[in-house]
């Protein structure tokens, strides 16, 4: 009955938790380790019971994370997704494992509370983004490679944790033998992806069993976690790996869609159970302490994301957003906390502080990401005094590959999917086009081919008037930050008032937003894409051409008038 009772309390509080989250437009999780706290004072003596599911939780997480992770996000911003997500790790760790022990905590302690707080939150900021429709931007695809970088090292600070607990004198050679061991597992563990599991997804995949694939799905996942926790590494870590490796075959999806349910279950229990190891007499007694290390971990990340972004030239914006995106703790945080205090590394009162303190960061993380824009212009404006400074706030300094005078051409802001797919058709017809783009891989491979590009922030004057707004024929917003194209919109209308400005939307509130702002062109890609598959659908049922037309040009009219 304990076991019953414990899992209806947990079930229970997530439920009340998420939809009091959902209610004020916090993350889930914030809903569920808030209920876990509650929980936790009123029925203190109900908990144990539900250890394992919480445990069967975590490895259900990391092992949907792996299987979520895509090497292919990494390619566009390589070089500042892995520098930058590994710098930051080191630096972050330094800096608040040496504050803590400098206020009175233990070295180890300090070094595993900093190590959590380093992480972000990937769950978090790719469902921040993906609401405002930021994750095809600049900076949403710089941060959803951090991110992921940032989850693959997680897997070198859970081989090492339990090292910590062993003779201070042994730790260099036991490091050293873990990394080895940890080494020859992920081989093998990738080996087995690249001959064996595919092969063998692809042949469960092939009997159209929804029941037969989610047990294998389990049985890769819990198999793995076990395998590894044999060589002394953590049955999490071993699940994430076999995600990782599952990421990389072509059932990914479904064994994903599969599992998602019964993940999202019980992580709301592993969550809720979080919730469990923050103590009220914590909360109380050391209120002040986790605010004051909850603003510490805030603004080093936020100061070292920054520099870190700034540095590989992306600056203005796009540094500030970075910056403010993953300053928050994220839940790998809590896997190593509660890891932690299982082999002893932390004590029952630092996890609580530790949990806490992430917690608290996870709350302020919508109110970060509405603080952008407003910040950058702040920052922009009071800085202009002092030009070494103001630099870091302007989008750095444009680079041109433009031959000739510029005059009645197109301008493309953006050459991501959208805006290629537009240079392919102007290149084919001989159409007058100059390219604008702040990613230097997309630059140096329009250079190579001959067109005329600049690398810049669309949104800088100057740069616009390097490529000739004021004699150009149009303007196309092919990207997707909706401040960008609002800046972008009042500049063009101010001081070239006659250039035609063709905006794309995604969803109806930014055609709305759009229209409202007077823009000549609007398109938004997902109602194109249906009005096709409406026409092509219709012709073949053998409607005419002419119904066909009238039901197209209807629901174009509805669409318009909706929005």
């Amino acid at each position: 009955m304990d076991l019953v009772l414990g899992i209806f309390l947990v079930s229970f509080a997530a439920l009340v938790g998420g939809i009091l989250s959902k209610a004020l437009k916090l993350p889930p999780l914030v809903g569920y380790i808030s209920a876990g706290v509650a929980v936790g004072i009123f029925f203190p003596g109900s908990l144990s019971s539900i250890k394992t599911l919480a445990q069967l939780g975590t490895i259900l997480l990391l092992f949907s994370i792996g299987i979520e992770l895509s090497f292919d996000s990494l390619s566009r911003f390589l070089k500042i997704a892995v520098f930058g997500a590994l710098v930051q790790i080191v630096l972050v760790t330094l800096f608040v494992s040496w504050i803590l022990n400098w206020s009175g905590f233990d070295i180890l302690t300090s070094v595993v509370l900093a190590a959590g707080f380093s992480l972000s939150s990937t769950a978090v900021v790719v469902k921040i983004l993906s609401d405002r429709g930021e994750l095809e931007t600049i900076h949403g695809e710089i941060m959803f490679g951090w991110l992921l970088v940032q989850d693959l090292a997680v897997i070198p600070i859970m081989v090492i944790l339990p090292i910590f607990g062993s003779a201070v004198g042994s730790w260099g050679s036991m490091v050293v033998l873990s990394l080895i061991k940890a080494a020859v597992v992920i081989s093998m563990a990738f080996l087995l992806g690249k001959l064996i599991f595919p092969k063998l997804l692809h042949i469960v995949a092939g009997i159209n069993s929804r029941e037969i694939l989610l047990l294998l799905a389990f049985a890769l996942a819990l198999g793995t976690a076990y395998i590894t926790s044999l060589v002394g590494i953590s049955p999490a870590l071993g699940a994430f790996l076999a995600g990782i490796v599952i990421s990389e075959s072509l059932e990914r999806h479904a064994v994903f869609s599969e599992v998602r349910p019964l993940r999202d279950l019980f992580v709301a229990l592993f969550f809720v159970s979080l919730g469990f190891l923050v103590t009220p007499q914590v909360l109380v007694s050391k209120l002040g302490l986790i605010l004051v290390i909850a603003a510490i971990v805030l603004i080093i990340k936020l100061v070292v994301v920054f520099l870190v972004s700034s540095f590989f030239g992306y600056r203005g914006k796009v540094a500030i957003a970075n910056s403010f995106g993953l300053s928050q703790v994220g839940e790998f945080a809590f896997v190593i906390f509660s890891t932690s205090l299982g082999l002893k590394l932390l004590s029952p009162e630092n996890t609580s502080l530790g949990i806490a303190v992430s917690l608290l960061t996870l709350v302020v993380t919508p109110l970060l990401f509405n603080a952008v824009v407003p910040v950058w212009r702040f920052l922009r404006g009071v800085t202009q005094k002092y030009s070494m400074v103001n630099k870091l706030f302007l989008a750095g300094e444009p680079k041109s590959f433009i031959e000739g005078d510029l005059h009645d051409h197109i301008i493309i802001c953006g050459y991501g999917r959208v805006g290629s797919w537009i240079g392919k058709v102007f290149e084919e017809y001989k159409i007058p086009f100059v390219v604008i783009d702040y990613n230097q891989k997309v630059v140096t491979d329009l250079k190579d081919r001959g067109v005329p590009v600049l690398y810049g922030d669309p949104t800088e004057p100057e740069v616009l008037e390097l490529v000739g707004i004021r004699g150009s024929r149009a303007i196309i917003l092919a990207i997707p930050d909706r401040v960008a194209q609002e800046t972008l919109i009042a500049y063009v209308q101010t001081v070239a008032p006659n250039v035609k400005i063709i905006g794309r939307a995604h969803q109806d509130a930014d055609w709305d937003r759009l229209r409202s702002l007077r823009v000549d062109k609007i398109v938004q890609p997902e109602f194109e894409a249906a009005v096709e598959i409406i026409r092509s659908v219709l012709t073949a049922t053998g409607k005419p051409k002419e119904e066909i037309s009238e039901s197209i040009r209807r629901l174009r009219m509805s669409h318009s008038w909706i929005s």
